[in-house]
């Protein structure tokens, strides 16, 4: 080969190289702007499925206690935050849902024991809060929310768990 045909060959596979990395960086650019623009669709479809999942366990607890003669307590097996098997007592109301006595802490508690996990979804931190409400007769519920805006609602007088977006 001639000096003149390797600097010809050189050149091509440079910019063979340059129009590759250009591509590369538009496919990554397009990707990156897409995630964020849908980023909020996969966090509301992912807390709703989190709603889901709480709903059922919910339902689970109360099917346990009517097979365990309906009780005061629930006890159930699983692994717990610190990875360990283990059984844990869950308190119900009279009708058999999950609720707690304790109202500083009452959703907290309600979430960390039928969730079996601390009040986190995605690193993005849960709110929990007790809401109130004084008309007829005295209703409360508790609401477990993202700063994003997405909540669900958990009635323990009924078992219902409604999502909102």
């Amino acid at each position: 080969m001639t000096p003149l045909q390797v600097t010809e060959k050189s050149e091509r596979s440079l910019g063979e190289v340059v129009v590759v990395v250009v591509l590369v960086a538009l496919l990554m650019a397009s990707f990156i702007f897409y995630f964020f623009k849908h980023q909020g669709q996969l966090t509301r479809a992912g807390f709703e499925s989190v709603s889901h999942v709480f709903s059922a366990r919910i339902n689970g607890i109360r099917a346990q206690w009517f097979m365990d003669a309906q009780p005061k307590f629930v006890i159930i097996e699983g692994n717990f935050n610190d990875k360990r098997e283990g059984k844990l007592k869950v308190p119900v109301n009279g009708k058999g849902w999950v609720d707690v006595k304790n109202d500083a802490l009452r959703c907290q508690l309600i979430w960390q024991y039928v969730m079996e996990s601390p009040l986190v979804y995605i690193k993005q931190p849960v709110e929990a809060v007790l809401v109130s409400h004084q008309g007829r007769e005295v209703a409360s519920y508790c609401q477990f929310s993202l700063p994003s805006g997405e909540y669900f609602i958990y009635h323990s007088d009924n078992g219902k768990v409604d999502f909102k977006q």
